[in-house]
């Protein structure tokens, strides 16, 4: 998930499940690892804007978490 780029997947036919499933959602909550945050790969899922709600570890950076909820996402850390 990246801020411009939205949440993404390095397979075209995993994003088209994804994207009919957040499509479909009432709400779309991410539980994003460290190595997917701030990271694009080459199918978009969705703008980053359709996340409700983004969960990440407890050892993410504040910087990292700035840079999210600048482009408008709740995010919480968990351990």
């Amino acid at each position: 998930m990246h801020p411009e780029a939205g949440l993404s997947t390095g397979d075209g036919e995993e994003a088209a499940v994804k994207r009919a499933l957040h499509e479909r959602a009432a709400d779309t909550v991410v539980l994003a690892s460290q190595e997917k945050l701030l990271a694009a790969s080459a199918y978009v899922v969705a703008p980053i804007q359709a996340a409700s709600l983004v969960l990440v570890p407890a050892a993410t950076p504040e910087r990292t978490l700035r840079a999210l909820r600048a482009a408008g996402v709740t995010v919480r850390r968990v351990s």
